[in-house]
């Protein structure tokens, strides 16, 4: 059996503006950063799924599945899945189901 493919997706995490402490807003760069894409968009399709009734059931696996599946490719990167990015990039709107 070989080993799973680790990072699943890439996530925005480079120069992402954000609020500054003390006011005003700031560029910042790291994985604390791409985090909350990943995580806002698992929320946004649990609300598609299990909330509007698209997908009753729909469970972590599941929802993983969708999201590598919506996994779009990125330029300079020639085979999926990689070390690098996995399947590709993170796009909400190409994981949900037809």
């Amino acid at each position: 059996m070989g080993h799973p493919i680790k990072p699943e997706l890439a996530a925005p995490g480079v120069n992402i503006i954000t609020a500054r402490a003390g006011g005003g807003y700031e560029a910042v760069t790291g994985t604390s950063f791409a985090a909350p894409f990943v995580t806002g968009s698992a929320a946004l399709m649990m609300q598609w799924g299990i909330v509007n009734w698209n997908d009753p059931y729909l469970y972590g696996e599941k929802l993983k599945a969708y999201l590598i599946r919506g996994a779009r490719s990125l330029p300079g990167e020639t085979v999926y899945p990689n070390e690098r990015v996995g399947y590709g990039a993170l796009c909400l709107e190409r994981s949900f189901p037809l």
